[in-house]
Order: C-alpha cells, then structure tokens, then sequence
C-alpha cells in the first residue's frame, strides 16, 4: 500500500531521471544538485537502530489496556488539546500504527504505518477503515529532513509562532514545540492527520497549552499570526508548486515570514523554482526510508526567498 500511496501522491517513479536532469542533479536520481551548498550533517542512515519496543496494536486482541483512553494523562492538561480529541479515530490510528523510531530524527517516536501493519500491504483499491488515504501515517523524507533540520537548529524557532502546513503525522510541529517555539499550529486539510499529530504529541510528552490543531486551507491566505512557515513534502507536483510559490513569495517578500522547506527531490522543484531558495541542509536518508520512497537517499531542506520579479499578488482560490 505505501508505494502505491506514493505513486498516487508523487507521480511514478519513471518520471525521476528526468525530474533530475531538470533539477541539474549530478550523481543519480537524488544525488546532490550542483546548486547545493557544502551540508554539515551528522546524521546518517548508519546510525539508526531498531526500536525493541514497538509494537502493532491488534484489534480484535481485545488488549483494551494498549489502548489508551480519550482522556489520556498527558493531554487532559491541555484544554486546547483534550477538547480535539476524537476518540473513534484515536483508537483506528492505534489499530493500525505502529510506535517507530526508523527514521532521521529517532528522538522522536511516532504512530507510524510500518511493514509490521497489515494496512500497509493492503491494496489501496481495497479501501481502508479511514475516510481517505492515510498519508499521515508515513514520515515522509522531505518531512523528515526538516525536522531533523529543526531539532538540529532550535534557535531558528525558539519563541516564535510557528504554521506547520500539512503537517501529516506531526513530526515537524513536535520538533518546533520541543525547540521551544512559543506556539504551533498543525495544520492539515485532513482530520485524521490532526488526531495522529495529537497521539504524537502525547507519545513526546508535548503537554503545554502551546499546540494548535487547525484543519483551514491555509494556502493562499495571509498568515498574520505566525513568525515561520513550514512545509515537509508539499512540492509533490507542478501544479501545487504553482500555487505554492506566488503564496510563499508574498509571506516571505510582504509579510517578512521565515519559510522553510523539506524535499527529497520532488516534480514540483525544478531548477526554476529553486532560484527563489537557498540550500541550508542535506542529510541521507536510513535505508528503510530510501526503499520505502522509491529509492530516495538523501533529502534537503530549504529557506524560501521571495522572487525578485513578484509583484504582491496572491494566486487565484484554489477549486475544491
């Protein structure tokens, strides 16, 4: 189910080397594009470990203990939080995730759809027992990077107010509210994905009034509220990078907002596009990630800068 969540979301994977040519990528699908300044990372798929303690929660086990309660302990001291919390869906996401530490930032556990899940070798024509594809229960690379890239860089975000756009499983909002940023909105279209941030949140013991769980589609809009905007794995495509960069351009060129961005190497960042950022890391990804993502290795992340020819506008409302 996972590669075929990725086709869906990320085009096939014959559309690659070309992809890289367009990026000007020297060495491979994803090897290292000849804009990329010199990475300092200490980080690598050598130095990730299984976690003994995982462990898939079966739903006809009838282990009603390894499940925890709508009112969990960590998250009743949050009324922002507990008042969110939607107990249907909490319990499907522990029915069907898995605790994992496999990826770039192991600091952090998940709830994550592992090889370990049945779910994850369910054919996608099949349906799942969610709404929709749950894209929020992959740690997607380019989200991965930019969380690394936060906990590796806490001063960027501590005490700012921070816009988690499609924040998925929520890895990248932990990471800012862990760096202490004064507040963080996680944001995603999709419902699911917010109860997953918020079973994430707790697993990390995230239990200050500091989170914000937020379903708006933000894109397009002005975002007054927040000091830094992030996007893990967004520029899937062209046509989203379309709306994407007139968006960014007037927060980072009117608005002043900084904006960072995690890719693996994405359709939507073309070499055109990558002019208006500027490369602050590269990190390679642990194995499982790369052959769970048609063979990514490594994933960057980006500091946006506005377009010098933009001219103020924001791109047309997107159709629902």
């Amino acid at each position: 189910m996972l590669r075929r969540l990725a086709a869906v979301c990320y085009q096939q994977q014959r559309a690659l080397p070309a992809v890289a040519t367009s990026m000007g990528v020297a060495d491979g699908p994803l090897g290292s594009c000849r804009r990329h300044l010199r990475i300092r990372s200490r980080h690598h798929a050598a130095g990730y470990h299984d976690d003994s303690k995982n462990r898939s929660l079966d739903p006809t086990n009838g282990d009603s203990e390894n499940i925890p309660s709508a009112k969990a302990n960590s998250i009743t001291q949050s009324p922002l939080l507990y008042t969110q919390i939607n107990p249907t869906d909490r319990i499907k996401i522990l029915q069907n995730t898995k605790i994992s530490r496999h990826h770039l930032t192991p600091e952090q556990a998940l709830h994550l759809i592992t090889e370990e899940c049945t779910i994850y070798h369910q054919p996608i024509d099949e349906g799942f027992c969610f709404p929709s594809e749950p894209f929020w229960g992959f740690f997607w690379p380019g989200g991965q990077a930019l969380t690394r890239f936060i906990l590796d860089n806490r001063q960027l975000f501590s005490g700012k107010s921070v816009l988690d756009v499609g924040c998925g499983c929520g890895a990248s909002s932990i990471a800012a509210l862990k760096s202490g940023a004064k507040l963080v909105t996680a944001n995603d279209i999709d419902a699911i994905a917010l109860q997953a941030t918020l079973l994430n949140a707790e697993l990390n013991e995230i239990t200050e009034q500091r989170l914000e769980l937020d379903q708006t589609d933000h894109i397009g809009a002005p975002c007054d509220c927040h000091d830094v905007i992030l996007l893990g794995d967004l520029f899937y495509d062209a046509e989203i990078a379309d709306v994407l960069i007139p968006w960014l351009s007037r927060l980072a060129l009117v608005d002043g907002k900084d904006i960072y961005i995690g890719d693996p190497g994405r359709h939507g960042l073309t070499e055109t596009r990558l002019r208006n950022m500027i490369h602050l890391a590269r990190y390679e990804l642990p194995p499982n990630v790369c052959l769970e993502n048609n063979g990514f290795s490594h994933a960057n992340v980006w500091k946006f800068v506005a377009d010098a020819d933009f001219d103020g506008s924001l791109p047309p409302a997107r159709m629902s």
